[in-house]
C-alpha cells in the first residue's frame, strides 16, 4: 500500500478521532477576539510542532506519520474555531458535518463550489430562529420552496438539527454550550421543546451520512497531504533547515485550511436569507 493510500485509509477510518473534540475547539476559540487571532494562534502552535518534528536529523522518518496525524487534528480544530467566531452554529453531529464540507473545499484547492458540499454553514441566529414559534410556523414554506439544491437541503438539515436538539442530541447541546454558554443552551432548549415539531415528510433531504469521509474525498485529501512528504523527507536530513522548512509547510497547510473554513462560513445561511426566501 502506497503512502497516499495509507493516509486515505486513516482519514476514512478515523477522521472523527483524528480531528478531535469540536466542542473543545469552539470553547477555546471563543476566548479569542476574532477569527484572525484564532488562526494566527493555532498556526503558530503547529509551526512550533512542525519544527520540533525535524530537530534531530534522520529521525524524521519516524516522526512524520505522527506529524501528519497532528496536522489533521489541527485542521479540524482550526476550522471549527473559525466557524464559531464567525457566528455559525458549528455542525458536528452524528449525522451532519461542517468539517467534511470544509475538507471538500480544501481538497478543491480552497475554491468554493456549492455543488460539492452537503449543506451551507448555518448561522447561530438561524438556528435560534428555527426553534421559535415563528420559525416553526414558517418552516413548511421553506421546505417546499423553489431554490437551488444545496440551499434547499440546508433548510431540511436545519429543521432536522433543531428537531434533534430538542430531542436531546448530546453533541448539539454541548456545541451550543460551548458557543453561548450553558444558560443560553438551556433557554434555547426549553423554547424549542414547546415550539419545535417533527416533520415526517418522505421527501425530507436529510439522510444521515455520519461523520465519516468518503474514500473519494479521502483520496483527494491524501494526495494534497502526501505531496508534502517527499520534501519533508529530503529537508529532514539537514540540521536546522529541516525544522524551518517543515514548520513552513505546516503553516502553509494550516493557512490554506483556514482559508477554506473562512470561505465556507462566510457563505453561511443567515437570518436575512430566510426572511428573503419567505417573502
Amino acid at each position: 500500500m502506497g503512502l497516499e493510500d495509507t493516509i486515505a485509509e486513516a482519514i476514512v477510518m478515523a477522521m472523527d478521532e483524528l480531528a478531535g473534540n469540536p466542542q473543545k475547539a469552539v470553547a477555546s476559540a471563543m476566548e479569542c477576539d476574532s477569527a484572525a487571532q484564532w488562526i494566527k494562534q493555532e498556526t503558530t502552535k503547529l509551526a512550533l510542532v512542525g519544527g520540533a518534528e525535524m530537530v534531530i536529523p534522520g529521525l524524521h522518518a519516524f516522526t512524520i506519520p505522527t506529524g501528519i496525524s497532528y496536522l489533521l487534528h489541527k485542521m479540524g480544530y482550526i476550522s471549527w474555531g473559525v466557524g464559531a467566531l464567525k457566528g455559525a452554529f458549528v455542525v458536528e453531529t452524528e449525522a451532519y458535518s461542517d468539517l467534511r464540507n470544509i475538507l471538500a473545499l480544501w481538497a478543491n484547492n480552497t475554491h468554493f463550489d456549492a455543488s460539492i458540499i452537503e449543506h451551507l454553514a448555518i448561522s447561530l441566529a438561524c438556528f435560534s430562529w428555527a426553534t421559535s414559534a415563528e420559525g416553526q410556523a414558517a418552516m413548511p414554506k421553506l421546505l417546499e420552496s423553489s431554490t437551488d439544491e444545496t440551499t434547499l437541503r440546508t433548510y431540511h438539515i436545519l429543521q432536522r438539527l433543531v428537531e434533534n436538539y430538542v430531542a436531546g442530541d448530546e453533541r448539539g447541546l454541548l456545541m451550543m454550550e460551548a458557543i453561548g454558554g450553558p444558560a443560553f443552551a438551556q433557554e434555547l432548549l426549553k423554547g424549542g421543546e414547546v415550539n419545535v415539531r417533527r416533520f415526517d415528510n418522505e421527501v425530507m433531504l436529510t439522510r444521515p451520512l455520519g461523520r465519516k469521509v468518503s474514500w473519494r474525498l479521502a483520496s483527494k485529501l491524501a494526495s494534497r497531504l502526501g505531496a508534502r512528504v517527499p520534501a519533508r523527507m529530503i529537508v529532514g536530513f539537514v540540521p536546522l533547515a529541516g525544522a524551518v522548512a517543515n514548520a513552513f509547510l505546516n503553516v502553509q497547510t494550516m493557512q490554506s485550511m483556514a482559508e477554506a473554513a473562512e470561505k465556507y462560513y462566510d457563505r453561511q445561511l443567515r437570518l436575512e436569507h430566510l426572511e428573503e426566501a419567505l417573502r
